[in-house]
């Protein structure tokens, strides 16, 4: 069932199909609306927000294959960095082996990984594969890792960097990672972390009460509806917390291994490490997420 209406009134963009789906994590249908201002509902069974109605699955891979569509990703040098520092973490769980890459984009992780790890990807966007191979001569597949035929049990270790929140069916692709992977294979992800958005969303409703007193209105909140008009709008359809991030990879049979913040700034200054490390150690401390990025990883149980 597709669906339109207006979005300048606050609802659905007319000139995207959209399609109601269950939730993505566990299956259910039962959800209630959960923002006034956007398109996120709570799954009424497991909690996770989700989006519905979702764009179709035609109309995001149509956004993601624009030409220039990675193009803003050029314009931020600390990038580099970011991608070293994520392959370094990797290197603390794994030692080496082969390494599947889902939705790899243009492939800036794979230029920095193959150096360590026998590198592979999966792509929807015809424009990141064309970019991921003539830029770095990588093996790229273009398409859905649910569609693509990969060879089960044969890697070491699969990533997904800020990809799960993005896709139809978190709990499939978790369900095809465990088979995609070696006994003891690591599986390691990275999303947007809700905790610091429903922080956000508190800080609303004190910046409200001090925009009637006369002070600045706080704006950097709440989950914008997905209108994909920009080439720099992000189509999450899952909201995650650390909580339930681990929770579906233990659902699937994962071993957590590893929770904690993903350092996923392209800002390299000083200050922005040093933002990071304190964030670090406030969760090392508490145990909560103040970050906008969470990373967990799982491994899969050896016979």
């Amino acid at each position: 069932m597709y669906e339109t209406a207006d979005a300048t009134r606050g609802v659905v963009s007319p000139l995207v199909e959209r399609v109601h789906t269950p939730c993505g994590v566990c299956g259910s249908s039962e959800r209630e609306p959960f923002h006034a201002f956007s398109d996120v509902v709570r799954c009424l069974d497991c909690g996770v927000l989700y989006v519905s109605p979702r764009p179709s699955s035609a109309a995001i891979e149509r956004f993601y294959s624009r030409a220039g569509h990675y193009d803003h990703w050029d314009r931020e040098p600390g990038r580099k960095a970011m991608w070293r520092r994520r392959v370094q973490r990797l290197l603390r769980l794994c030692s080496g082996g082969r390494l599947l890459d889902v939705g790899t984009g243009q492939g800036d992780f794979g230029a920095a990984a193959r150096e360590y790890f026998t590198f592979e990807g999966t792509e929807i966007s015809s424009e990141g594969v064309r970019l991921a191979r003539e830029r770095h001569g990588l093996t790229v597949y273009h398409g859905d890792l649910l569609d693509l035929d990969l060879p089960r049990g044969a890697y070491d270790v699969i990533t997904l960097w800020h990809v799960l929140e993005h896709v139809l069916e978190p709990r499939k692709v978790v369900e095809r990672c465990y088979a995609l992977l070696k006994p003891g294979g690591i599986f390691a992800v990275a999303v947007p972390n809700t905790d610091y958005h429903l922080n956000l969303s508190k800080k609303l409703l004190a910046s409200t009460i001090g925009f009637a007193l006369g002070r600045p209105m706080f704006r950097e909140v709440g989950f914008p509806r997905l209108l994909l008009e920009s080439p720099e709008e992000e189509i999450h359809l899952t909201h995650f917390t650390l909580a339930s991030l681990c929770w579906l990879l233990r659902s699937k049979g994962f071993l957590v291994c590893e929770r904690g913040l993903d350092d996923y700034s392209a800002d390299n200054s000083l200050r922005a490490r040093y933002e990071h490390y304190k964030s670090n150690l406030f969760f090392q401390m508490t145990g909560f997420a103040s970050s906008p990025a969470i990373f967990a990883a799982g491994r899969k149980p050896t016979p």
